[in-house]
């Protein structure tokens, strides 16, 4: 690993308090840690052994429930107060078996063979010097709980099985959001996914093309008339993939396309549904052919009030922290539309990374150190 900085401590100072100290090698040592080991959905548990070592000694009560999720629960320590939820999830977008993380002086960066996995070990790294910075303080908390799930860029997989049974508190901080430190997501959308099975008629093509029914010829025309791309300001649509067909000169018997669309309003989605299902029906009604057609909705729009007691104690941590707030919307999913469908009032915070999802990912050090902030005032405000 190529490290061109050396990181000193860091001291915050909670108003009215005395000092909090964030160590900000710390932070770095166990961010490093964590984007060492190839976590892709299924592999989480090594990422779970990164965690429990390094937050020992701290008073923490750990377990994972059937699906790999990890639960921690700290204590209250001379507070009183309502619990709340840090979550960040384990697992990145693909596998990163050799990545070496590259420390500049402005940050972490991929090597450039994959992902960083910053989308979101930064959140799991900052929420862990937060607790650890605050527990060294002596300061008093109210109880709070850790929530680090498993398969969030896979499907949510972890945090849609994830049973709310376990967690006491209704309220849950998700530190998993593009845009910079201080954001918070009051508007996020609900998605549908759509299958769509096209069936003709297979025939030779070259001897008897008219005795066969072109199944891709359907899926064609039912993409050339289904609305895709920017719908309007707060919807989309996009075709993923296509397959089908037999060999070259065969009329293809059958295809198949993957569809999908996101908007902020359910009832914009809604619409997007009738018009994806109007088009594959009609193309097939077109060349005699016949359509299945299956659709998912693999996530609710959610909208956030900004009177919500939820929203108010990340907007006091914010400012508290000296970060710039900044109310936003969001066209991606995360582990809060979840939580927020099962009944836990959860708010989605901006991360700071920079182009995740490439290999070009980077986490700037300024970023992961007000992340860690703004998770102290959480605990503190709380």
């Amino acid at each position: 690993m190529h490290n061109s900085l050396t990181c000193a401590a860091d001291i915050y100072i909670a108003m009215h308090h005395q000092p909090i100290t964030i160590n900000t090698k710390r932070l770095l040592d166990t961010f490093l840690a964590m984007l060492s080991v190839d976590s892709y959905y299924g592999d989480e548990d090594r990422v779970v052994q990164v965690i429990k070592p390094r937050m020992d000694g701290f008073g923490i009560t750990w377990r994972s429930d059937q699906h790999g999720n990890l639960i921690g629960d700290w204590p209250a320590r001379d507070k009183t107060s309502e619990p709340l939820i840090l979550n960040a999830h384990m697992d990145t977008v693909r596998p990163t078996p050799g990545m070496v993380p590259v420390v500049k002086s402005d940050g972490v960066y991929s090597d450039g063979s994959s992902v960083l996995g910053a989308d979101d070990k930064a959140g799991i790294a900052a929420i862990m010097e937060a607790v650890q910075a605050f527990h060294e303080s002596g300061h008093p908390h109210g109880p709070v709980e850790l929530l680090f799930t498993t398969g969030e860029d896979v499907g949510h997989i972890g945090s849609k099985a994830f049973d709310i049974a376990d967690v006491t508190s209704r309220r849950c901080y998700v530190f998993d959001a593009g845009g910079p430190v201080g954001s918070v997501v009051m508007r996020a959308p609900g998605q549908r996914r759509f299958n769509l099975t096209f069936r003709g008629k297979a025939a030779h093509a070259g001897v008897e093309p008219e005795l066969g029914i072109s199944a891709i010829s359907m899926a064609a025309r039912a993409i050339d008339r289904m609305p895709l791309g920017r719908i309007d300001d707060i919807t989309t649509a996009n075709v993923g993939t296509i397959e089908g067909g037999q060999a070259y000169n065969i009329v293809a018997p059958e295809a198949s396309v993957t569809v999908e669309s996101r908007s902020l309003s359910e009832t914009r989605l809604e619409k997007q549904v009738t018009d994806v299902t109007n088009a594959a029906t009609q193309a097939a009604e077109d060349y005699g052919g016949e359509v299945d057609i299956e659709t998912h909705t693999f996530y609710q729009a959610y909208q956030l009030d900004e009177s919500d007691p939820a929203v108010q104690l990340a907007d006091a941590a914010i400012e508290a922290a000296g970060l710039d707030l900044r109310h936003v919307s969001t066209g991606g999913g995360s582990d809060a539309h979840e939580f927020n469908e099962k009944g836990i009032t959860s708010v989605c915070l901006g991360m700071g990374y920079i182009d995740v999802h490439s290999v070009k990912e980077f986490m700037p050090h300024a970023a992961l150190q007000d992340a860690t902030r703004l998770a102290v005032e959480l605990i503190r405000h709380s």
